[in-house]
């Protein structure tokens, strides 16, 4: 019997390299791909610590951040950071002071949060303080997720959980019959609980590095992130065909 999390795997190592059905994607086109801030300036990180900003698109700007993002968490006003994190470069508005304050908490003391509720959030802290042990994961990367499997036509495939977003396309996407989490998990995924998602995703890329032999964790997550609209239109137009 077919192991699912040997074949997400599998899946993942083709997409990343950009094989099957995922030419032009992957992390040979991260460069080319990834856009973000999607609309506007790069948000000014310098009054967090002395840093360099970097020049270059936004990619490259991204990448310079990153590069520097432990000696700021280390170095700057930690709770200052999360919401400039959070909230001007991550782009999530909502969160009130207190639930900043409260993951700003617990991560200082050691007690990683890994439940659903919050991820988006939480985990553009984690990864912007240790780049090796913590990726973002958010709307985008979970259908990017589910989107690779399906267009491998993955028939015990591992169904990650969706997250709220407001992007028309992937909000096609998610409205699919074929893409639902209950479809999925009777067409014979395995359904993976909500709160171990983040773990498992985690732990996920971890393996996938080691099979590539020269990735980041950062990377395959930003590749993740810049490549949803046009995995979840590669499937929308794949499943008009069936």
């Amino acid at each position: 019997m077919t192991n699912p999390t040997n074949q997400l795997e599998n899946n993942l190592l083709a997409y990343f390299r950009g094989q099957d059905h995922f030419g032009g994607l992957g992390l040979g086109k991260l460069s080319d791909n990834y856009v973000w801030p999607k609309r506007g300036s790069f948000p000014s990180y310098s009054h967090l610590a002395d840093v360099n900003e970097g020049d270059g698109d936004n990619y490259a700007k991204n990448i310079t951040l990153k590069e520097q993002s432990p000696r700021i968490w280390i170095e700057g006003d930690k709770l200052e950071i999360a919401k400039w994190v959070v909230a001007d470069w991550g782009g999530i508005k909502g969160n009130k002071p207190a639930t900043i304050a409260n993951y700003v908490e617990a991560i200082c003391g050691g007690c990683y949060p890994s439940e659903l509720k919050g991820v988006a959030s939480y985990s553009k802290i984690l990864s912007f303080i240790d780049l090796s042990e913590f990726a973002i994961y958010e709307a985008r990367v979970a259908i990017s997720l589910n989107a690779i499997q399906l267009l491998q036509n993955e028939k015990q495939g591992i169904a990650f959980t969706y997250l709220p977003g407001r992007n028309t396309k992937l909000q096609k996407f998610r409205q699919l019959p074929s893409t639902r989490r209950r479809a999925l998990l009777q067409t014979g995924w395995t359904a993976l609980a909500s709160n171990d998602c983040y773990t498992f995703y985690l732990s996920t890329l971890k393996r996938v590095i080691y099979e590539l032999g020269s990735a980041h964790l950062y990377e395959l997550e930003m590749s993740l992130f810049a490549d949803a609209e046009e995995l979840a239109t590669r499937y929308i137009e794949a499943s008009k065909s069936e």
